[in-house]
C-alpha cells in the first residue's frame, strides 16, 4: 500500500513490512511497450496487405493469360475484327491495373520497411529502460543482502557479548 508523506509517495510496502521494489520509469516504459505493440500490430496490417495485394496481382495475371488464350482461340475459330478490338482493349485495361496493382504493392512494401524500422526503434528505446528496470532491481537486491547481513552481524554481535558477559558474571 502507498502511503503520502508531506506530498512525497513513499515506497509500497509487503504484508511483512518489508519495501518493495518501484521502478521510478514504469509508466514509461508501458507506454513504451504500448507504442510498441501498436506499431506491431500497424506491421501486420500493412504486411497483410501486401500479401492481399499480391493475391489481387496473382489473379489478374492468371485472367490476362486466360482471355489472351481465349482470344487466340476464337481468332482460331474466325473472330471479327470489333471483337478482336475488344479484346486488345480489355487486355490493355487490364495491363494498367496490373501497373497500378505493382505500384501499390510496392508502396505497402515501403511502408512496411518504414514500420520495421520505428519497431526497431521502439524496441530500442524499451529495452534501455527494460535494462535501467533490471539494474535498479539488482541494486535494490544488493541493497537488500547488505542490510540483511547486517541485521545477521547485529544478532551474532549481540549473541557474543551476551555470552561473554554470561561468562564473566559467572567468573565474579
Amino acid at each position: 500500500m502507498k502511503r503520502w508523506s508531506r506530498g512525497r509517495l513513499l515506497p509500497s510496502t509487503d504484508k511483512n513490512g518489508l519495501t518493495m521494489y518501484r521502478f521510478k520509469l514504469q509508466s514509461v516504459l508501458d507506454h513504451r511497450q504500448l507504442l510498441e505493440d501498436n506499431i506491431k500490430k500497424e506491421l501486420a496490417e500493412i504486411r497483410q496487405q501486401v500479401i492481399e495485394s499480391k493475391h489481387e496481382l496473382e489473379l489478374m495475371k492468371k485472367k490476362e493469360m486466360n482471355t489472351i488464350s481465349e482470344l487466340s482461340q476464337k481468332q482460331a475459330e474466325g473472330l471479327s475484327s470489333d471483337g478482336v478490338v475488344a479484346y486488345q482493349v480489355y487486355l490493355m485495361n487490364l495491363s494498367q491495373r496490373m501497373v497500378d496493382q505493382e505500384k501499390k504493392i510496392s508502396d505497402f512494401q515501403k511502408q512496411s520497411a518504414a514500420k520495421q524500422e520505428a519497431l526497431r526503434e521502439a524496441m530500442k528505446k524499451r529495452q534501455i529502460l527494460e535494462k535501467l528496470k533490471e539494474q535498479g532491481l539488482e541494486r535494490y537486491h544488493q541493497d537488500l543482502l547488505k542490510k540483511e547481513r547486517g541485521f545477521i552481524d547485529e544478532i551474532a554481535i549481540n549473541q557474543f557479548v551476551r555470552a561473554t558477559l554470561i561468562h564473566h558474571g559467572d567468573e565474579e
